[in-house]
């Protein structure tokens, strides 16, 4: 199931002349009995090449890597964190959703708006960071499944990228059911509300 080589590996190739230079190969390498090379490997950190070990797995069953480590701000609870994901099913890499080619999913770190697996594995990246999270089912959509994409009791895995903390009123829409569209309708809403609290000499006559 696992690459045997890990990531960042630096390895040794003892090659016969058979399969090192052909008797065409002219230049500065001349043929000999055996060419040895030195070669440096990086291998792509997706769940299925990485070995377990290489995974921190935490006290709820969650495990991530960290693909790369980010050097901005860190995500923490309460924060409106942008994320940028492609979610698989673990037993066959089957992609059930992605955010690619879309917006990246805001939403409040911590108050329970996505899979808890995500409220947790997310906490603690900086932006600018990409890390692989393998979410239980047990952390994820347990028994019941979601719809016909992911059976039920299916452990997930997410390769996601912390693309910025939204501030302002970036950060009040994602706090909003329905985001900045119902933040717009809902304040227009109250606005219209207002002259009903003025003095009746001063009020519009529309709201008399």
């Amino acid at each position: 199931r696992f690459h045997p080589i890990p990531m960042f590996s630096l390895f040794s190739l003892s090659l016969s002349p058979s399969l090192a230079l052909s008797p065409s190969v002219s230049g500065r390498l001349a043929r000999g009995p055996s060419l040895c090379c030195r070669a440096a490997v990086v291998m792509q950190a997706a769940a299925g090449e990485v070995a377990d070990e290489e995974y921190t797995t935490t006290a709820s069953g969650l495990k991530y890597l960290d693909v790369v480590s980010g050097n901005g701000e860190v995500a923490e609870k309460g924060a409106v964190v942008q994320v940028d994901y492609t979610g698989t099913l673990a037993s066959d890499g089957t992609q059930f959703d992605s955010s690619k080619g879309r917006s990246p999913l805001a939403f409040e770190l911590g108050a329970g708006r996505v899979i808890p697996g995500w409220d947790e594995g997310i906490a603690g990246m900086k932006v600018g960071g990409k890390r692989t999270l393998v979410v239980p089912a047990s952390l994820a959509y347990g028994e019941t499944g979601a719809g016909a994409s992911i059976p039920p009791d299916s452990d997930l895995v997410f390769e996601t990228e912390l693309v910025g903390i939204a501030t302002g009123v970036d950060a009040l829409a994602s706090k909003i059911p329905g985001g900045l569209p119902n933040l717009i309708l809902s304040s227009v809403l109250l606005l219209s509300f207002i002259p009903y609290f003025l003095p009746e000499d001063v009020r519009p006559d529309l709201w008399k």
